[in-house]
């Protein structure tokens, strides 16, 4: 056996080093973890998996408190309202849940058995007691909510605590040897350098959400959308062939559901799974939802002519030029239809929600210019409003000429 500078004990091949590390735990009393010794820049990284009930012991949160001095502590401020987010997802979802690695901080380089080899990236063995213990550099709301929080009504239940398997899981870890408080707190900021998923990327990805669920069947199965419709951009170019991104269908699927296009995430997800809590309630929503969009598409302007384009080439063009002639082609628009159809679904009769649904879509001026729209979603210099206020007083008025009750002001 040798050890070399970084504090690894090198040995004649993975086996012995195997051996060697069973007989070091063995006689200390301590556990082995097979890892992926490797370097980035001049550091020694560590990556490997910890069970859940040896998190709970061995690695350590140091929170600065809210308003204190953060220089002398590793970790930001908890939040428990985000450990109780990740606590409860982990729990309802047991089956097929992930949660993503976490970033450690060792002040020293643990017991290392590695094959001899001129590689930066080596199998190997750690051999760690029960006096060791790994620091928190990024994932401290992961780590807490699996060794739970607080105490009384209020209390956070650690995963390991609940006796339903959770101590038997794992979470990986990537393990920076690093003593210098400074570098520490610069790992934390470097982490944190992460791009936010787009909201119509999330749209598609995060189907646990029930409204993302029915989304999905809503886009394929209707012929407006289906094919036109941009699931990766935050933001909708000029010149773009899709008639509208998903976030902004998502919306309003919101407003179908809801009435409000901005209700928060957490109300959505409190609402939506009473609201589309079973297979058979979200396929009674789809069926409705297919019905309005495809009555529109038959007799709208200009979603008719859409529907008639081909999703690529020239003729597709058309619809950046219709983007710039009708409300019904804008998010704002897409909004008012679901305001007006929300009030139009609480109706028992289909055959007379279909009939509203054909009045909605000849009997209103959908142009840009039709006077219904001044002085409420288009503004003086001719801007689209997307602010609450203004799209309650242009559902109100398409409300007021179908014959329908206008929303209290």
């Amino acid at each position: 056996m040798i050890e070399n500078h970084m504090g690894l004990m090198e040995h004649d091949g993975l086996d012995k080093a195997l051996t060697a590390a069973s007989a070091d735990a063995a006689a200390a009393g301590a556990r082995v973890f097979p890892c992926t010794v490797f370097q980035q820049g001049q550091r020694t990284m560590i990556s490997t998996s910890f069970p859940y009930s040896f998190l709970s012991h061995q690695v350590v949160s140091e929170s600065v408190d809210k308003g204190g001095d953060p220089t002398n502590t590793t970790n930001r401020p908890l939040m428990t309202d985000h450990v109780k987010n990740i606590n409860s997802y982990v729990r309802e979802n047991q089956d097929d849940y992930i949660l993503p690695p976490v970033t450690l901080n060792a002040r020293q380089l643990p017991a290392l058995h590695v094959p001899r080899g001129n590689f930066k990236n080596r199998l190997g063995f750690m051999v760690i007691g029960d006096s060791v213990r790994f620091y928190v550099t990024d994932g401290q709301h992961r780590i807490t909510a699996i060794k739970g929080h607080g105490v009384g009504r209020s209390a956070i239940p650690g995963l390991v605590d609940l006796g339903i398997g959770f101590e038997d899981d794992s979470l990986a870890v990537l393990i920076v040897v690093e003593d210098d408080l400074k570098r520490i707190h610069q790992d934390f900021a470097d982490a944190a350098q992460t791009k936010q998923i787009p909201a119509s990327l999330l749209a598609v990805y995060n189907t646990r959400e029930p409204v993302n669920s029915v989304l999905a069947d809503l886009v394929e199965q209707t012929r407006l959308f289906r094919g036109r419709v941009d699931s990766t951009a935050k933001t909708l170019p000029k010149a773009s062939q899709a008639v509208f991104l998903l976030n902004q269908v998502r919306q309003f699927v919101k407003e179908l559901l809801f009435a409000d296009y901005a209700l928060s995430e957490d109300s959505v997800a409190r609402q939506s799974a009473q609201l589309l809590g079973n297979k058979t309630t979200r396929d009674e929503f789809v069926t409705d939802a297919v019905t309005l969009i495809e009555t529109m598409s038959e007799h709208m302007d200009p979603w008719r002519e859409i529907c008639e384009l081909p999703t690529s080439g020239g003729p597709a063009n058309q619809v950046a030029d219709f983007r710039q002639k009708y409300i019904n082609m804008t998010a704002t628009g897409l909004v008012v239809i679901g305001r007006v159809a929300f009030e139009i679904r609480k109706s028992p009769d289909l055959t007379w929600r279909s009939e509203q649904y054909k009045r909605l879509a000849t009997e209103i001026d959908w142009r840009r210019i039709a006077t219904i729209w001044r002085n409420n979603i288009i503004s003086t210099d001719d801007k689209v409003s997307t602010q609450r206020g203004p799209v309650r007083d242009a559902s109100n008025k398409v409300k007021e000429q179908l014959g329908l009750i206008p929303d209290a002001q």
